[in-house]
């Protein structure tokens, strides 16, 4: 822009053609003058001119005559900015606050697959551990003063001391001040363990409140709030194996499924009925083998990833 204002400098200087005449432009100004897209016109007239026979050359008539000759046909240039200065400045302020907001509200987002952990550090140096098909959010905004999170699937938190820290799931919150505890939010089924200091659990679909102290643990399953304790160095699935106490069959389907990459066909068997024990990570046969034969449940495989469940005696 800066280059093609000094190239229609001609038409806003009433000296710019005479000195050009005479041959007093810079070569800044020569150089940008050939490169307008009048020179060749302007160039060619005053050739013409030059090899007129003249007793004298008068600059300023030859430069009288040019002018008068491009009178209607050099338009008058004239430029407008779009904007008045103020709101080039007014605009620039609103990308910037727009930017800042961005990135202060952008939601962390982290989410695991079958048969995947993750561990996510929080702001705070927070621990949360994600196990498989689950999902964690939450903005780093003002983290200290609002610490909270969306959890779908399953977490394990340890979490440092400071403002209350809250989880959010569909079935229910929980909310501490520094502890550590595991959360399986999925539908209908909410259930917190609480494995140091102490926790507020509150149920969305039964509206209880209860505080948990360590051993202490909670499930909401068909709205019915369930309470048990259990041996905070009990294996857990951070070490590579899953553990139920008094569970719904269908939860411990869905933690099969999760770790394995699996599908059940479950139309034979009772989901309702209830498993306690455990099953390893490493080997599906294992797992299923654990879970299946106390609960007297034959399993084959049925094709494309697919284990078809039974129960013989029913």
């Amino acid at each position: 822009m800066k280059e093609h204002s000094k190239m229609e400098k001609f038409n806003q200087d009433s000296t710019f053609l005479a000195r050009w005449i005479s041959g007093d432009l810079t070569p800044e100004e020569l150089k940008a003058f050939k490169a307008s897209k009048d020179y060749p016109v302007l160039n060619k007239i005053n050739e013409a001119s030059q090899n007129l026979e003249s007793p004298k050359f008068d600059e300023q008539a030859l430069f009288n005559r040019i002018k008068e000759q491009l009178k209607d046909r050099l338009p008058q240039t004239k430029v407008v900015k779009p904007f008045p200065n103020w709101a080039y400045a007014a605009a620039a302020s609103v990308i910037i606050a727009f930017g800042l907001f961005y990135v202060l509200n952008t939601t962390s987002h982290y989410q695991t697959s079958f048969g995947e952990q993750l561990a996510v550090v929080l702001p705070d140096n927070s621990n949360v551990q994600l196990n498989a098909n689950s999902q964690l959010d939450f903005k780093s905004r003002n983290w200290k003063n609002n610490r909270e999170l969306n959890l779908e699937g399953e977490a394990f938190f340890d979490v440092e001391k400071g403002q209350s820290f809250k989880v959010y799931t569909d079935e229910g919150l929980v909310e501490v001040l520094g502890t550590e505890f595991n959360v399986i939010s999925r539908a209908q089924y909410f259930e917190v363990r609480c494995q140091e200091g102490s926790v507020r659990v509150t149920s969305s679909s039964t509206n209880d409140e209860v505080v948990l102290a360590p051993g202490d643990a909670v499930r909401i399953v068909n709205k019915t709030l369930e309470q048990w304790t259990y041996s905070v160095d009990e294996p857990n699935w951070l070490l590579g194996e899953s553990t139920f106490h008094n569970t719904p069959l269908s939860q411990v389907v869905i933690s099969l499924q999760n770790q394995f990459k699996v599908k059940f066909d479950v139309s034979k068997i009772d989901l309702n009925s209830r498993f306690t024990g455990g099953f390893t990570h490493k080997d599906l046969n294992l797992a299923l083998k654990t879970v299946m034969t106390p609960m007297e449940i034959r399993y084959t495989s049925g094709g494309n990833n697919t284990i078809i469940l039974s129960n013989p005696n029913k």
